[in-house]
């Protein structure tokens, strides 16, 4: 009943349109019917709408003015959904179509797309899309053919143009669409018939150079365009590539990939000698007729191909993942149905898939490797021979493009060649690899290439050793700063390099490549540090077995040998004679922390195989691990870290306390002849971070070594050694035994004056004296003085009698007591010390020593009278002073003034200096029962910061030092600040005189 109403008002609305062409009421209405009625319905009626639209469109063509543009677009709308939902069987009835969309967007005079609005562009290429697709398969056969070729090229010219010119994108990619639906290869039903694909392609290849130049050149675009337009510029592009390119004779006559080869080499006569202009119609036809798909074309395509494929490759650093993907998608179409008529493309297609096989996209990189997989179990094959040769051709030039890329400034593109790199070595795989590296021209190309992309830089690498009042830091750095590349700085193209050095071990090359590089180690000084930053990265992919192990004990040895191990690690002269230049020794602490590191490497391969490595390298590993030096303390502690994991042990500590006994023999020979074995001082300090208490009875003899060994004034240039050593053991002791420091509250100056009056002796009473006279004691003093000789006489007698009591002594302080106070009565001896960094050692070894002793009276108190006396002369010290002299902050406020949030001076040293010292001041002083004098010249140097013109971290520093001098005397504080307040009325330190005020208006 529904489809009856609808036949009649459609034929109303027909017979309304042919009375009145211009009816757009009637044609809207006719839209709307069409797009809601069912397929079958439009099918029957189809013939209707088309002879109403006949006169329409022939009045269009007549006369474009006849209708407005929105009007000529609802009309090309309309026929769009009617083709969307019916079949064209008839030739004429195609082209009569055909014709009025192609003049209403193309001026055939002077072959050129008309100037018309975008909407109606978008409109006609729509509407063409949905022509193409509804012919049926029988008309196919009579459309595709030669004779039509010259009708449908304009469709098709000006839909590239449009495509390649227009500005919206939604029309571009229809414009697209619609050549791929003239293709044939828009959906994917398509690729089912072969017989309709092969008449398709007969006459589609006249139309494949300027299709696939123009569909080449969208696809390349900068990448502002988004990724749209390119995506489906590549789908096309492959699509109608596969289109004349497959073999469709596949199962009668194969194309032999020998004669293509041939045909490569020149024995062909190519295209390129024919003309590139037709002189008159009857050449045209001569070439429509004779032009065929044979050995000769796809030799002459391919060659043509080449130079578009091999600029796609700058897609595979595309920024969006969707045209990575979409390219990897045509690369696998081209592959899997061109394999035997594009044999020079088609390296260069897979060589696209190798690169992008190790995307950061799952998606693409999981398409790359289900084409890899399938392609590499076919390389071994013998018809596959040429292709596997012109793979290792490719390989082989990309290896010598791999300089040049890293030469530039193009990361993208970097990461991209050592993906390709890593793709070919994958692909080649482990039956393959190693005949093409057995080749020694070859494999010093490959080496010598990744020596020098690889190269490190080192003059970032900072000789200063590390000091500070606080521990180092104990945590292994992951980051490996010792490794910063010249020609690049991403950390992904760093872990690319070391993934392609696993992959060259893990397909069996392992042995060449290791001669190779211990060649270059021992031979070649200039490439060392990237000699084994390669082999180390090529350890990490072994595995444990016969040959590996022997391998691995000779890296080792040449890791070991003093000749690269014990090399200078500062500047200037050594006992030898030797001068060593700072940029030597950059060098050397490269190459030191990259022999350290590569043992850790070595430790991860093996896991709990390294275990009969370990006492080889444990104590070497330990030496740089307890280094001054920061970069190589990070690499020895990285080193242990994995030494650690491997063998099964659960931390540093697990490893340590179970080879003491091996540490405590080794530190007791080298401490005999410590001028020449300086370093086990750092082994020492590494034991002592990471054990436990358990190992103390160990280290108390070693302890004892060193601080007889400290008193060597012939081995003074080791002080600073000792007394890190001796810092570290302090630290240790007040770890092991959980010792608190506790903070005495503050405490006012009349609270410390109530203390002081109770303990305060009075003199004897009159009274008391009175106690003792002749008359009280009822006793003359003869008498007093022979009863006391007579008590003395029988207790004489009585000891006499009995055995002697022995007199009760004090327990002996336990062993951790006698070694601290030893240390803290030895480094005493260097607090004088015109080297700063031995003073500041000095004072934090005093201040934790003193807290581990200070329940051991007998002992705390001679040490403290004898820190007494070297420690106040440090006060006195106003060049390069250890302790901040108040007076300093004078001189700092001026250098502070007007530096605001913004000023560089907020990240300077003497910035973070004055903080420092505003923030402790005041405690200190109150700390020290300071006399008055001082307190208020004190408060002068401070009032400079009151001034809101300072920073407002140092005024509120300063107001905090303040509000701790009046909690301790309110009276002298405040009659300081009521004398600034009358001097300082409506200016810069008004507002936070005023805050103190306030504050001590509270406390009172």
């Amino acid at each position: 009943m529904e489809s009856f109403q609808n036949f009649s008002k459609l034929k109303a609305l027909c017979r309304s349109l042919i009375q009145n062409h211009k009816n757009i009421e009637s044609i809207k209405e006719l839209n709307i019917i069409i797009k809601d009625a069912p397929q079958t319905f439009i099918k029957v009626v189809q013939p209707t709408i088309l002879s109403t639209f006949y006169p329409i469109l022939k009045s269009i063509s007549e006369d474009k003015s006849s209708f407005r543009d929105n009007e000529k677009k609802l009309i090309v709308d309309t026929l769009k959904n009617l083709f969307d939902k019916s079949t064209i069987e008839k030739l004429v009835l195609f082209f009569n179509i055909y014709s009025f969309l192609l003049f209403e967007i193309y001026d055939h005079l002077q072959h050129k797309v008309l100037s018309i609005h975008e909407e109606y562009k978008l409109s006609i290429m729509e509407c063409m899309t949905s022509l193409a697709k509804c012919i049926s398969t029988e008309l196919i056969f009579v459309l595709y053919t030669r004779e039509n070729a010259p009708k449908l090229c304009q469709m098709l010219y000006v839909a590239v143009e449009v495509a390649k010119n227009d500005q919206l994108r939604s029309l571009r990619i229809s414009a697209m669409k619609c050549i791929m639906s003239i293709a044939r290869v828009l959906e994917d039903d398509d690729f089912g018939d072969i017989e309709v694909r092969n008449q398709v392609a007969e006459m589609f290849l006249f139309f494949l150079p300027g299709v696939a130049t123009g569909l080449k050149k969208i696809a390349l675009e900068d990448e502002k365009v988004g990724h749209r337009v390119p995506v489906v510029a590549l789908t096309a592009w492959g699509r109608i590539i596969t289109l004349l390119m497959q073999d469709y004779n596949a199962s009668d006559e194969k194309i032999d990939i020998l004669k293509i080869k041939n045909t490569l080499n020149g024995k062909f006569v190519h295209s390129d000698d024919k003309k590139n202009k037709f002189e008159g119609g009857e050449e045209i036809k001569e070439f429509l007729r004779t032009t065929k798909r044979t050995i000769h074309w796809y030799s002459d395509t391919d060659k043509k191909l080449q130079p578009l494929v091999i600029e796609f490759t700058k897609l595979t650093h595309h920024s969006h993942h969707k045209v990575r993907l979409e390219l990897v998608n045509i690369c696998g179409l081209i592959t899997e149905n061109c394999f035997s008529t594009m044999p020079r493309s088609l390296s260069h297609l897979i060589e696209i898939v190798l690169a992008l096989s190790e995307d950061e996209n799952d998606e693409v990189k999981q398409k790359c490797n289900d084409i890899l997989g399938k392609l590499s179990s076919q390389l071994s094959s013998s018809s596959l021979k040429s292709l596997l040769e012109n793979l290792e051709e490719g390989f082989y030039n990309d290896i010598n493009r791999l300089p040049r890329k890293f030469n530039g400034i193009d990361e993208r593109e970097q990461l991209t060649s050592l993906n390709l790199i890593i793709g070919y070595i994958n692909l080649f795989g482990e039956h393959n690899l190693s005949q093409v590296l057995l080749s020694v021209t070859h494999l010093n190309k490959l080496m010598l290439t990744l020596i020098h992309i690889s190269e490190l830089e080192k003059s970032n690498i900072s000789l200063l050793e590390e000091y500070t009042v606080k521990d180092l830091e104990l945590t292994p750095n992951q980051r490996t700063p010792w490794k910063n590349f010249r020609h690049f700085k991403e950390d992904e193209i760093r872990d690319k390099l070391g993934k392609l050095c696993t992959l060259l071990a893990k397909f069996g090359t392992f042995r060449i490549i290791s001669d190779f590089l211990l060649d270059t180690i021992m031979y070649h000084t200039e490439n060392r540090k990237e000699a084994i930053f390669i082999l180390n990265e090529t350890i990490s992919g072994i595995t444990y077995n016969e040959e590996n192990i022997q391998i691995l004990k000779n890296i080792l040895n040449i890791y070991t040998d003093n000749s690269y191990w014990q090399v200078p690690l500062s500047v200037g002269v050594n006992h030898f004679g030797y001068v060593s230049t700072l940029a030597e020794v950059q060098n050397n602490v490269i190459q030191v922390c990259l022999l350290v590191e590569g043992i850790g490497k070595m430790a991860l391969a093996l896991q709990k195989y390294f275990q009969e490595f370990l006492l080889k390298t444990l104590y070497l590993v330990l030496e740089r691990a307890g280094s001054g030096h920061p970069l190589v303390k990070a690499a020895g502690l990285l080193a242990l870290t994995n030494m650690t994991h491997a063998c099964g042990y659960s931390s540093i500590t697990d490893l340590i306390n179970s080879n003491v006994d091996y540490f405590t023999y080794f530190v007791e020979r080298k401490l005999n002849r410590i001028e020449d074995n300086e370093s086990v001082l750092n082994v020492l300090a590494v034991v002592l971070k990471h054990s436990t208490i358990d190992v103390l009875p160990y280290i108390a003899d070693i302890m004892k070594e060193v601080l007889l060994q400290s008193c060597d004034k012939f081995k003074d240039k080791n002080a600073t050694a000792f007394l890190n050593l001796f810092k570290i053991f302090i630290q240790c002791l007040t770890l092991w035994f959980k010792i608190e420091i506790k903070i005495e509250p503050l405490k006012s100056k009349a609270e410390k004056l109530q203390e002081i009056e109770h303990f305060q002796v009075s003199g004897v009473s009159a009274e008391v004296e009175n106690t003792f006279s002749d008359d009280i004691m009822e006793k003359s003093a003869e008498e007093m003085y022979q009863e006391d000789m007579a008590k003395k006489q029988k207790e004489l007698e009585k000891e006499i009698e009995e055995p002697e009591i022995e007199e009760y002594k004090k327990p002996d302080p336990p062993l951790h007591i006698k070694l601290t106070v030893a240390i803290l009565k030895r480094s005493l001896h260097f607090l004088p010390s015109k080297d700063r960094t031995r003073k500041l050692l000095v004072l934090n070894i005093l201040s934790d020593g003193l807290e581990i002793i200070k329940d051991w009276e007998d002992e705390l108190l001679p040490i403290v009278h004898q820190i007494w006396s070297p420690l106040v002369q440090r006060f006195k010290e106003f060049d390069d002073p250890l302790i901040i002299n108040y007076k300093l902050l004078n001189k700092l406020s001026q250098e502070s003034y007007l530096k605001d949030k913004g000023s560089a001076y907020r990240y300077s040293q003497a910035y973070k200096l004055q903080l420092m010292i505003l923030e402790n001041f005041g405690r200190i002083l109150v700390d020290l029962d300071v006399l008055e004098e001082k307190l208020n010249e004190a408060m002068d140097s401070g009032f400079n910061y009151i001034s809101d013109k300072q920073p407002i971290p140092l005024q509120a520093a300063c107001i905090e030092f303040f509000k701790v001098l009046a909690n301790y005397d309110p009276e002298m504080v405040r009659s300081k600040v009521t004398f600034w307040q009358k001097e300082n009325v409506n200016n810069e330190y008004e507002k936070n005189i005023k805050q103190i005020c306030s504050f001590l208006d509270q406390i009172n």
